[in-house]
């Protein structure tokens, strides 16, 4: 058995690539089958919904297609922790063409849900002599990547490609070592029996630099669990007359984590979580103080705040929420304190009663749900209705001029109807109000007919 498995992953590090038949009992690959059983229709549904829009801005922003709707339903999914990106497309083998991309192939991310359990267990321990025969490449392995690839029906074959390669323009410095992976995946069929069939070619670790004999090396796997190097050149191959799915898990060896700074994005890189031998059992969600929160840079923190509404300064008048004791109440702004950093409000229902409260207590009301409102569409402003409210400060929003919607819209560019903006019902006297909806009267301004939305 132990001269078995040392053939084996003698097989996958010289080759870079391994059949292994059944998929092992694993609670990351439970999860990654809870979350594709729960959403993979859905998306699968959103995706087809918006197939018109798949080379929206392709060769006008030079980016792969389906890029700008993996982007939108992003946004949606967000507070599930899924994120949604279009990865290698899909590519025609009619050399005369001047753009052989034929469409799009998508990655549903898990890595965020992943990440609220903490510390993932480690693999069965015949996995983990296969991944990391040396103890060292064991000491603190990652996983870096869980979800699903969804492949549009009647594909072409992927554009072949490395995962995960070194961009630096000088020599690289840590380069793999022979008969030695530091990125793998783990590809399975979600049904666990039906094949795998990635185009593989052996030992082709170029750095991610495609060579005219890999096309005529390139072979398919055949079995319901793949273990791949990520540094191997590979692809996916054409589809049948459906969609199909493959679910994988990306793991690094102990010793590749550093080598992974130079090839991955630093922001990516918060998007993982360590793999601790100590952990067992299921692998569940935990309370907030202990899950793994991804570290956002300041300026992704500024996006994200501008993008909510949140000022460096507001007007008398405003409407906001206040925080009082961790509770966010409706109030107005009626005065700027002589230190310019807090200001006096006044709740909602409550007359001229006012407390100063500290500029990192305020934040703008949320557009409740129905409430009558304008929205910016390529730079101009609409009247329309909010449709949905998310977690993340965005709206669907239906148009009222022709029954179309824009289904992400960022809270600063929603704005009330009017100039004078109306406060929400008022409450009885002396009652402060946890939950409020802004309410504005009509306008007149319409929206050109004709124009699809989303």
């Amino acid at each position: 058995m132990e001269q078995d498995l040392k053939a084996k992953a003698h097989s996958l590090h010289a080759n870079g690539w391994l059949e292994i038949g059944k998929l092992p009992e694993w609670s990351v690959f439970d999860m990654i089958e809870d979350y594709y059983a729960k959403y993979h229709d859905r998306i699968l549904k959103l995706l087809e919904r918006e197939r018109a829009r798949w080379f929206e801005d392709v060769e006008e922003c030079d980016i792969r297609p389906g890029v700008v709707v993996a982007r939108e339903l992003s946004r949606r999914f967000e507070s599930k922790g899924i994120y949604i990106s279009a990865v290698h497309p899909s590519v025609s083998d009619d050399k005369s063409l001047n753009y052989p991309v034929t469409g799009p192939r998508f990655y549903v991310s898990v890595m965020q849900a992943a990440m609220r359990r903490g510390p993932a267990p480690p693999p069965p321990e015949d996995i983990v002599s296969l991944l990391w025969p040396n103890e060292e490449d064991r000491q603190k392995p990652w996983v870096t990547e869980v979800g699903w690839v969804m492949t549009p029906p009647n594909s072409d074959a992927q554009a072949m490609h490395a995962d995960i390669m070194s961009y630096s323009k000088e020599e690289i410095t840590d380069p793999r070592e022979a008969l030695l992976g530091r990125f793998h995946h783990v590809i399975w069929k979600p049904d666990r029996t039906s094949n795998c069939t990635t185009g593989v070619v052996s030992a082709a670790f170029t750095n991610g630099k495609l060579q005219d004999w890999m096309y005529s090396s390139l072979q398919r796997v055949a079995s319901p669990t793949v273990l791949l190097d990520s540094e191997m050149c590979h692809c996916g191959t054409p589809s049948p007359d459906r969609w199909t799915a493959s679910c994988t898990v990306q793991v690094c060896s102990s010793t590749g984590w550093k080598p992974l700074q130079a090839r991955a994005p630093k922001a990516l890189l918060e998007y993982t979580c360590p793999i601790d031998f100590k952990v067992s059992g299921s692998w569940l969600e935990l309370p907030l103080d202990r899950q793994l929160i991804p570290a956002l840079s300041e300026q992704e923190l500024a996006i994200r705040l501008l993008k909510r509404g949140v000022k460096l300064s507001w007007d008398v008048g405003a409407l906001v929420e206040a925080e009082i004791e961790h509770t966010w109440f409706p109030a107005v702004i009626a005065e700027v304190s002589s230190d310019t950093t807090s200001y006096l409000v006044r709740w909602d229902g409550e007359g001229d009663v006012t407390e100063a409260v500290h500029i990192s207590k305020l934040r703008p009301r949320r557009w409740g749900l129905a409430a009558q409102v304008e929205a910016k569409w390529f730079g101009e402003w609409y009247p329309a209705k909010v449709m949905k409210v998310r977690s993340d400060w965005s709206y669907r929003v239906d148009w009222d001029s022709d029954g179309t919607c824009s289904h992400v819209v960022d809270h600063c560019d929603v704005r009330p109807r009017s100039s004078e903006m109306q406060c929400p019902e008022p409450c009885k006297a002396g009652k402060k109000r946890s939950r409020s909806e802004v309410s504005t009267d009509a306008s007149s301004n319409s929206l050109p007919s004709g124009k699809r939305h989303s």
